[in-house]
């Protein structure tokens, strides 16, 4: 092949992948950047579920959430049973409770050692079970965790206690 023939092909390419660029970059971002967005929403993905099975009293701090259902991300921590936001944003969290049948027992949400909900169970004899979800805009680092009435007991024997968290947008509001 002539030089001529050989520049001609690799102009025709290089023009053909810069119109699709191009038209891509039209739709809101370029060949590079759409790879870039890729790769930032992999990262950016958050979501985890945890289930406690400790049914011994409760500790004074953060509820263990120690079977790991999902954690997307990785910002679930079940050694400290503390989600640290990735990054800035707006998420979701629910929680449950399903107190032992002879005890009172209160669940708290707490973002940043400040408490932001509760779930209240009564007992008398019974196994009654609460729960709640709450959106809370995150800085990156802030911790969301739940605590409940030191010394009492959870039905831990099946999975009602629970924890999740998803990001649902990204961004600093």
């Amino acid at each position: 092949m002539s030089v001529r023939v050989l520049l001609f092909i690799f102009t025709s390419f290089a023009f053909v992948h810069a119109r699709d660029c191009e038209v891509t970059k039209l739709n809101g971002c370029c060949c590079e950047a759409s790879r870039d967005l890729d790769n930032k929403v992999k990262e950016e993905s958050v979501a985890f579920t945890a289930i406690t099975t400790n049914g011994d009293a409760l500790p004074n701090g953060p509820i263990i959430y120690d079977k790991v259902v999902t954690n997307v991300g990785k910002a679930y921590s079940a050694r400290s049973g503390i989600f640290h936001a990735p990054v800035p944003g707006v998420y979701s969290f629910s929680f449950s409770l399903m107190g032992f049948h002879s005890n009172v027992v209160y669940m708290f949400l707490y973002k940043n050692n400040a408490e932001v909900t509760r779930l209240y169970t009564n007992g008398a004899g019974r196994h009654e079970v609460a729960s709640n979800t709450v959106y809370l805009t995150l800085e990156k680092g802030d911790e969301v965790y739940t605590k409940g009435t030191e010394g009492k007991k959870l039905y831990a024997a099946e999975p009602y206690n629970l924890f999740s968290g998803v990001l649902i947008k990204i961004g600093i509001f």
